[in-house]
């Protein structure tokens, strides 16, 4: 236990094997549904943008950010939410379109990164204090609650539907393993209280398989909560190599490319990373004040702005989506006690892996 931070590991500590695996497990569960939700989210049909390359992205984005941070900044990158209405433009172009707008947005992080690091960070407090950091995060956390809400109310059967209707189970299941992993996070036993995420989906998962089970035994659609067709590709071997953006990129016609577009989309990028610039920071202030160490000094903000700007540039080259810093991650640490950047490195391997077997 660090006296410095009440972490039972700090960010250069080496957890034992186990611990790190559980700790970087819970990690992997706690980034992974919002990871792979954008490509969902703006590429349903998987052509351009798809679950298990956006895996892949963040995993090797966050492999990037720890190196430009010297492993000192214990942060998960993952898909970014506030790149949603930019990813829509850029996939009208194609593959080019999504990683010229990336591009786009690593250019303005390290632009930042140079101004920081030529003038200091005075006028980022003077200019962007907690009540503006504040309320832009949490607008974009708004504008993806109706999203949330309709993952929650309807089931895979019904959401196929022209008519589709709320199903009261999914609902109540959902409701339920929240309130389990709220219930975990501060009654549990101590040993278990570090792990609220993997109990809560254990548990919800369980409970989905005996309504499943139900369901399928009465007939009872709505009751089939999960839905185990994909598991039925998995001797298919084809489905296991996920579709990488720069592959796609090197088969694309660009003389096809609307360039007319891409200003737009450049544009379009431009603003929305001065936007995710705010939820960096934003970020980088919560985890300082959970280490109780100052990581804009060490190792400093402009070496946190790059590893996040070429890091989602990387991700984006693998996974089309741009990364950002992850909340959930940052739960994750308080949460766990863990701040080791080992167990943050382990995550982003998981997420490789997890990639081609998704």
């Amino acid at each position: 236990m660090s006296e410095e931070n009440g972490m039972k590991y700090d960010v250069g500590d080496k957890p034992p094997f186990k611990e790190n695996l559980i700790c970087a497990l819970q990690q992997f569960l706690a980034i992974s549904a919002a990871t792979i939700l954008v490509p969902l989210i703006v590429d349903p049909t998987g052509e351009y943008l798809n679950m298990a390359s956006a895996l892949i992205g963040a995993g090797f984005g966050t492999i990037v950010y720890l190196l430009f941070t010297q492993f000192k900044s214990p942060v998960f990158l993952g898909s970014s939410f506030a790149f949603i209405g930019p990813l829509f433009m850029a996939i009208g172009c194609g593959f080019f379109g999504l990683i010229i707008g990336a591009l786009v947005a690593c250019l303005v992080y390290v632009l930042i990164a140079v101004i920081v690091l030529a003038g200091g960070i005075r006028w980022i407090n003077k200019y962007l204090p907690p009540i503006v950091i504040g309320p832009t995060v949490a607008l974009i956390g708004f504008f993806l609650a109706g999203t949330a809400m309709t993952y929650v109310m309807y089931n895979e059967y019904n959401s196929a539907l022209p008519t589709a209707s709320y199903n009261m189970f999914a609902i109540i299941l959902g409701l339920f393993a929240f309130m389990v992993i709220a219930y975990t996070s501060v009654r549990a036993r101590s040993s278990i209280r570090m792990y609220p995420f993997i109990v809560g989906i254990a548990v919800g998962y369980v409970a989905a398989l005996i309504l499943t089970g139900i369901g399928m035994a009465t007939g009872i659609q709505d009751l089939q909560l999960i839905d185990f067709s994909p598991f039925e590709k998995i001797g298919d071997f084809n489905n296991w190599i996920p579709q990488l953006t720069f592959v796609g990129l090197l088969g694309q016609d660009l003389s096809a490319v609307d360039m007319s577009k891409i200003v737009t989309i450049i544009v379009a990028y431009f603003v929305t990373a001065f936007v995710v610039f705010t939820e960096h920071l934003g970020d980088h202030k919560n985890i300082s004040s959970i280490l109780k160490r100052n990581l804009f000094a060490d190792p400093g903000l402009h070496r946190t702005l790059v590893g996040d700007g070429v890091g989602s540039f990387v991700g984006a080259i693998f996974g089309g989506v741009p990364n950002t810093t992850y909340g959930e991650s940052i739960g994750c640490v308080a949460l766990s006690k863990n701040a080791s950047t080992r167990t943050i490195l382990l995550t982003a391997f998981i997420c490789i892996v997890v990639a081609f077997i998704y």
